[in-house]
């Protein structure tokens, strides 16, 4: 929906990597692939895990002048480690984002028409649904690495 020429997505679940590929991505792979993956840098990245490691990992791969954008929720006290010549020297942007930056009132309608237009597929994204009692079961899967969000329901 963005035009982005080239969509590169790197996860170490195999399953999320072709799940990634079917919603679009151009280039997929483990990050430790990321090099071979991307030459010289992207000029957005998006860092989803919120973890310090994968935000570091980000950011070493946004090109001079680009942008990198934390958009996954870090645990409490994480810290990120930043080399300040990636900012003076490379002109780099870090930034993060809640809820794409954007007012819920008027973004979620604009999203919902996206979706009942089919301009934006949604229900691939989902996993398996589990009711409240299994919540712990859900929670597990989630940890395992399911491809898709793990839904908990309050009923049956």
């Amino acid at each position: 929906m963005a035009d982005a020429a080239e969509i590169v997505c790197v996860d170490p679940n195999p399953s999320r990597l072709e799940r990634a590929r079917a919603l679009g991505a151009t280039k997929v792979g483990h990050p430790d692939d990321l090099p071979s993956l991307i030459e010289d840098g992207v000029d957005v990245a998006f860092d989803a895990v919120g973890l310090p490691d994968t935000s570091a990992l980000a950011l070493a791969h946004t090109r001079a002048t680009g942008q990198c954008v934390l958009v996954g929720m870090p645990p409490a006290g994480a810290r990120l480690d930043l080399d300040p010549a990636e900012f003076t020297n490379r002109e780099k942007t870090l930034t993060g984002s809640v809820y794409g930056s954007q007012d819920p009132a008027v973004a979620l309608p604009l999203l919902l028409d996206d979706v009942r237009e089919g301009r934006l597929e949604l229900r691939s994204m989902l996993g398996e649904h589990f009711p409240l009692e299994a919540a712990d079961e859900a929670f597990r899967v989630s940890a395992a690495g399911s491809p898709g969000r793990v839904i908990v329901t309050p009923g049956p």
